[in-house]
């Protein structure tokens, strides 16, 4: 895996604008890099995140892609949802809960393993649009808690994000 450029963009801004912010940011991903260290990437999860579920867009920056693969998944477009083990949707308003039934019982989407496997997630979007260091560490810790939850507890769920129970 890539060791995150834009990430590393990120750490090198701190580094020069609040080197107490750096070291925070960088002591927090070091811990999530190091109880991941020993899965491969073949083994870590395929996962969509969709920012809008109506048309199933992906309108993410490169560094909320990298949050995600830094906590454990790797990136799955849109396109290939139907191989999605992991989806995660953001929730933009409340119709998100009318819409999400419709879109999950689509040919696409209802055959893939993530449906089978009831892995739907619903994200605030708030914790995506958080573009400054910090919110670029919650973004970690809440792809952490969703994609590798045998490793994670941050305590994000309930408030950043749920799993939308299919059953």
């Amino acid at each position: 895996m890539q060791r995150d450029s834009e990430y590393q963009k990120l750490l090198q801004t701190l580094k020069t604008t609040d080197i107490a912010a750096f070291e925070h940011l960088e002591e927090e991903i070091d811990i999530v890099y190091h109880k991941l260290k020993f899965i491969p990437a073949e083994s870590r999860p395929r996962v969509t995140l969709v920012s809008n579920v109506r048309d199933l867009s992906q309108d993410f920056n490169a560094l909320t892609q990298e949050a995600l693969e830094i906590a454990g998944g790797t990136w799955q477009s849109s396109a290939d949802i139907h191989n999605a083990e992991k989806i995660i949707v953001v929730q933009q308003d409340e119709q998100l809960y009318a819409d999400l039934p419709l879109v999950l019982q689509e040919d696409g989407v209802a055959q893939s393993p993530a449906i089978a496997n009831n892995e739907i997630y619903i994200v605030q979007q708030e914790v995506i649009e958080n573009t400054s260091s910090a919110g670029f560490l919650r973004q970690v810790e809440v792809f952490a808690e969703i994609v590798q939850s045998k490793y994670f507890v941050y305590g994000h769920n309930g408030q950043e994000w749920v799993q939308f129970d299919l059953r």
